[in-house]
């Protein structure tokens, strides 16, 4: 909830279309600009570019790599990639809209993963369950096979399954374009300090982005060893009802302790 200020403090429930704006084309002419870049290339092109000036080029090009490859995984099976269940819930939408309509759709994540799924309208009723195991997120190549059918020339509107493909498969690269920056900003805060530095640095971002995050440093020698529960704090999953106040480990409140210094 929020407060309005110029209503007297009254609590208002949050929009729940997370503030959705519609727009008739993408705008494809604009980017991010990196600041003195000329010719013009892309703030996050600029980013990596200042890292290979830094000596860092190594690490641009595993960056560049890990990006590649986790995009293709994203492509090749979006429903099974994509933990949160934002894909499948877009598809259900757009395609099964009989199913988006008559179901529990308050944990996508979960819903994800179910097999079946109870129907609102018959809760007890077996016979009315959807099966959710039969649908799936066509991969790259079949989905680019069913953008292939659309014909402008023929004056027909895309169909809606067209435009949810068009829009995940976009999705994908935007998605791991984010945790891509967030990679070169942790490389660019370290390369800022000074040689032999002792450096922490907090990101904060929603739990898909941070565990991307985290595992591409993982998979370079990074570990959690020494922590309380591996580093994690909080939990996985919480009930809606669930208060969310949080125990910091010591370390959080003394970096020091994470170089070994009492």
């Amino acid at each position: 909830a929020y407060k309005s200020p110029g209503l007297g403090g009254q609590l208002f429930r949050r929009p729940g279309d997370q503030g959705l704006v519609s727009v008739r084309a993408a705008p494809v002419g604009c980017y991010l600009k990196a600041k003195g870049s000329q010719p013009p290339r892309t703030w996050v092109s600029g980013l990596a570019e200042r890292l290979r000036g830094a000596g860092a080029a190594d690490f641009v090009d595993a960056a560049q790599a890990w990006y590649v490859q986790s995009v293709d995984h994203l492509l090749k099976d979006p429903k099974a990639a994509d933990m949160e269940g934002d894909y499948f819930i877009a598809l259900l939408r757009e395609c099964h809209r009989e199913i988006y309509n008559d179901i529990d759709r308050s944990d996508p994540e979960e819903l994800r993963g179910l097999d079946f799924v109870a129907s609102l309208s018959n809760p007890k009723s077996k016979q009315h369950r959807y099966d959710l195991k039969k649908i799936r997120i066509p991969g790259f190549e079949e989905a680019f096979a069913e953008l292939y059918k659309f014909k402008p020339s023929e004056g027909k509107p895309s169909s809606r399954k067209q435009r949810v493909l068009a829009k995940i498969m976009v999705d994908c690269f935007q998605l791991r374009m984010v945790d891509l920056a967030a990679v070169l900003v942790v490389g660019d805060c370290v390369t800022a300090a000074p040689p032999g530095s002792e450096v922490v640095v907090v990101m904060y971002a929603g739990g898909d982005h941070s565990k991307t995050v985290a595992e591409f440093f993982r998979a370079r020698g990074f570990d959690s060893e020494g922590l309380v529960r591996n580093g994690l704090v909080g939990k996985e999953n919480w009930e809606d009802d669930e208060p969310r106040g949080l125990t910091l480990p010591s370390y959080l409140h003394d970096f020091g302790e994470l170089f070994g210094q009492e």
